[in-house]
């Protein structure tokens, strides 16, 4: 897990400090397939959580030919050959201070693939004495930089993952996901050595917090199943193999009893988008796959990646909630959604929305994996606030929000909305021209994308510095001023059209 992998790292007063809150410092991912989503595309996401302040960027990874003696290092001692050609993919890395890794978290590469690495998951004890986690091996820190550049398809991403797996060992227990414009992928690594992965059925959706989910696989099933050699044998060798009515369950055999803070997201994201099905709270394990109630948007994606319950008798605004680990926390760094859509070229495979901090008072930015810069303020390093920075004028605004969710928060998440709808329906247009423009000349179309996504991460980060100076003198009124009124921003909500 991210976090424990930052604690071993800080030693031990960092321990004392921190521990006390491992358990808020997690992701919570999302996928559904083309045939449950409002517009026929392939969903995919997560929310990266692992502190209330924690910079990230946004980078382009130019495609890099590689001779036969390079080699890609990670902290750990992990080291893997580069490939000959690794394809040009965008990520969204730690800045440098962290001190920790690359952990790119999220992406896409030039073959039209998605990816998002890791949903963090705990083996149990019984895993641990027969097939232990490797010092170093692969971890979520150099998952993506290792994965990405090197894979064609979603399916591709499992077989390159897998067999990394099976041959240098996994550091932790992790939940990746991968998409094209034909399918997605659902991958968990169980073990230091195990793993195992699944075709996303396009009838269902899966809302994954930090534990395994998969169930029974059938291993004959080649066309929708992939898992390692002794995904069974093992556990079946060396007796601990469980199983849920009759049959070996792979939740129950590798992970951790369910722990209350992923029972919760569990409960959480089936009951939002599939409230009839009146799912137990207490439940043993969850299904990981379930039909949503009703088509499921990109909007509901986003919807979900800053849900805390409300409506709910779990709603964690409500007085003596607090300890209910929700969704939408604030410790989201960034929270992204992957929206594969046929509309696109296939090499261009869909568009990236990447929200900087906690998606409750942030706004979801688009994307191509055509682009070839991103806009300066989301390359700016340091781990202190500063006023050039994407994730700090996202998050900063935020945190002036969550002061009081009702009197400052609800103006500013009314008004982010109305600018969502916009940029959303102007991506509409965008992904028509793009289109043409791709079938007449690439380079057109990549310098077209770049111009768009910069132009509209400039306009959002002033949009969010306007709002922040209003609120920041609100705030600042009210200390000595009364009576207190709402805040009200009043900066215009329309997106411009580029």
């Amino acid at each position: 897990m991210k976090a424990v992998k930052k604690l071993a790292s800080l030693g031990l007063v960092g321990l004392t400090i921190c521990v006390g809150s491992i358990n808020t410092l997690a992701c919570t991912g999302f996928v559904a397939g083309k045939a449950v989503t409002s517009d026929g595309s392939i969903l995919m996401g997560r929310t990266e959580d692992i502190g209330a302040a924690y910079n990230k960027n946004f980078i382009v990874v130019e495609a890099t030919k590689y001779k036969a003696d390079d080699y890609f290092e990670d902290l750990n001692g992990f080291k893997i050959s580069q490939p000959k050609k690794a394809y040009k993919y965008t990520m969204v890395p730690d800045v440098k201070e962290h001190g920790d890794g690359v952990y790119g978290e999220a992406g896409m590469n030039e073959k039209g693939v998605a990816m998002t690495a890791t949903v963090s998951a705990s083996v149990n004890e019984a895993v641990e004495q027969n097939d232990p986690l490797v010092e170093n091996g692969l971890r979520e820190a150099a998952m993506l930089s290792v994965v990405l550049p090197r894979i064609n398809s979603a399916k591709h991403g499992v077989e390159v993952l897998g067999e990394i797996i099976t041959k240098y060992g996994a550091t932790e227990g992790n939940i990746v996901m991968f998409a094209d414009q034909d399918e997605a992928w659902y991958m968990e690594i169980l073990s230091g050595h195990q793993w195992a992965a699944v075709k996303v059925p396009d009838d269902k959706y899966a809302v994954i917090p930090n534990s395994f989910m998969l169930g029974y696989i059938d291993l004959e099933d080649k066309e929708n199943v992939m898992a390692s050699t002794d995904i069974i044998n093992l556990p079946k060798e060396k007796g601990f193999l469980k199983e849920k009515d009759g049959k070996f369950h792979l939740a129950l055999t590798y992970g951790e009893t369910l722990k209350e803070g992923n029972r919760s997201r569990a409960w959480a994201g089936q009951h939002l988008l599939s409230a009839s099905q009146n799912t137990p709270y207490n439940s043993e394990v969850f299904e990981l796959f379930v039909t949503p109630d009703k088509k499921v948007s990109l909007e509901d994606v986003m919807a979900l990646q800053r849900y805390r319950n409300e409506g709910t008798v779990y709603d964690v605004n409500l007085p003596g909630n607090e300890n209910i680990r929700p969704i939408g926390t604030e410790t989201q760094a960034e929270c992204h959604v992957f929206q594969m859509t046929t509309d696109l070229p296939k090499e261009v495979g869909g568009v990236m929305w990447l929200a900087m901090g906690n998606a409750e008072h942030s706004v979801y930015l688009p994307s191509y994996n055509l682009i070839t810069d991103t806009y300066a303020a989301y390359k700016v390093q340091g781990e202190e606030y500063s006023k050039d920075s994407a994730y700090w004028s996202f998050r900063g605004l935020s945190a002036l929000a969550e002061t009081n969710r009702q009197g400052y928060g609800n103006s500013v998440r009314a008004f982010w909305d109305a600018y969502q709808a916009d940029l959303i329906t102007n991506q509409a247009k965008y992904n028509v021209a793009l289109t043409t423009l791709y079938k007449k000349n690439n380079k057109k179309a990549a310098k077209y994308a770049t111009e768009v996504s910069m132009g509209i991460q400039k306009e959002a980060i002033e949009k969010a510095n306007n709002v922040y100076s209003q609120l920041m003198t609100k705030l600042a009124n009210d200390k000595s001023q009364a009576p207190k009124k709402d805040f009200v921003v009043s900066t215009d909500t329309k997106a411009k059209v580029y």
